[in-house]
């Protein structure tokens, strides 16, 4: 059954930037959001600033209310139209912000703390948003519920045994400014291999090391979901637009799934309005129980711009 994944989240979370003094365009970067091309992800985008333009004032309060401080967002995005640009790794769309063909790019917190600690002189925060989570899951082609089912036992059990949040805290909350250590995998002879594709777009989540490794959070989880299915873990790269045809070829079995949970918290002024938002079908995928979750996306500029 294909998902349906709201991109509600985004579209607000474009919306933080106040730097532009007067009315204009800014252009965003963020990565390959697949299930909807950047045409429809633009013109989602743009509905929705046109159906909150007669409903938003021109100075939203901002009193400290989650409410209130959302419906500035959304009042800013009135003013300030975005102009999203899609990007097929992390590395292209940071050359794109360091050249100055995008003013922004968005990520998630874990993500923006780590590049941030690392390159201080190249990157500064400017917004974040805490009102709506954002999950990573496994993708699987269409049919391959077997695959499925035991990853997600294996999940199950280690949020349950606690494994997850100790392999969260290593390679995430504790990390600092170190590269992830190397993640070892157990090999089980004669068991079949299960090949997953990595793309290294989200350290310390998602990371490939300086050697070309993969490591970090997402591949540690792997290390351990294959042990306890007793299966070898392959890992091939990719990048961030080509998972779903590494999944339809089958050049791959697995791939990471970033997503936002459906639901948006509005404010009271907008609830009950008609308000479009771009609805992408993730057409033969299917995906696992979610492992990671975060709170805040971040908006990132270039430091001392």
């Amino acid at each position: 059954m294909a998902r349906k994944i709201l991109c509600a989240l985004i579209l607000v979370v474009l919306s933080f930037s106040v730097c532009a003094a007067k009315d204009s365009a800014v252009n965003t970067g963020m990565l390959t959001y697949l299930g909807t091309t950047e045409q429809e992800y633009q013109q989602g985008l743009d509905d929705l600033r046109k159906a909150l333009s007669p409903l938003m004032s021109n100075e939203a309060e901002q009193d400290g209310d989650d409410s209130d401080l959302l419906e500035g967002f959304l009042a800013d995005l009135v003013k300030n139209r975005r102009v999203v640009r899609y990007f097929d790794s992390l590395l292209s769309m940071q050359m794109a912000l360091r050249s100055g063909k995008i003013d922004e790019i968005l990520l998630p917190e874990a993500v923006v703390m780590y590049l941030t600690a690392n390159n201080p002189a190249d990157y500064e925060i400017q917004f974040s948003m805490n009102m709506m989570p954002s999950t990573i899951s496994f993708g699987f082609k269409q049919g391959n519920t077997a695959l499925k089912n035991d990853f997600d036992t294996a999940i199950k059990a280690m949020k349950k045994d606690g494994t997850l949040m100790t392999l969260e805290n290593k390679y995430i909350s504790e990390l600092g400014t170190s590269e992830p250590e190397q993640v070892k995998f157990t090999e089980f002879k004669g068991a079949k291999t299960i090949r997953v594709a990595v793309t290294g777009d989200l350290p310390p989540i998602d990371y490939i090391a300086s050697d070309g490794r993969a490591t970090g959070y997402n591949t540690a989880i792997l290390s351990e979901i294959g042990r306890r299915l007793k299966r070898n873990i392959r890992i091939i790269s990719v990048d961030a637009g080509g998972r779903s045809a590494a999944l339809a070829s089958e050049r791959a079995d697995v791939v990471f799934w970033y997503r936002n949970t459906e639901g948006m918290k509005l404010p009271k002024k907008l609830k009950g309005k008609n308000i479009r938002v771009v609805d992408a079908s993730l057409e033969g995928v299917i995906l696992s129980e979610p492992y990671y979750e975060w709170d805040t996306d971040l908006v990132v500029g270039k430091a001392g711009k």
